[in-house]
């Protein structure tokens, strides 16, 4: 998806939900809004509203 094709929104959650999000950025540098698409598409492909993405598989590299 391009980036023009996503859509801004706001919602509102607890503070230690927030605050959980806030710990991740610091800890693995993820921001918020894409914890929150992960967390969302996840969701929604285990409810079955959206197929799920095919994920591109990361090779290892070999070690010399």
């Amino acid at each position: 998806m391009a980036p023009s094709e996503k859509r801004q929104t706001a919602f509102r959650i607890e503070p230690e939900i927030l605050e959980g999000l806030h710990e991740l950025k610091a800890r693995d540098g993820i921001p918020i809004s894409e914890q929150v698409r992960r967390a969302l598409r996840e969701w929604l492909e285990r409810h079955g509203v959206i197929e799920k993405a095919d994920r591109k598989r990361v090779t290892s590299r070999k070690r010399s």
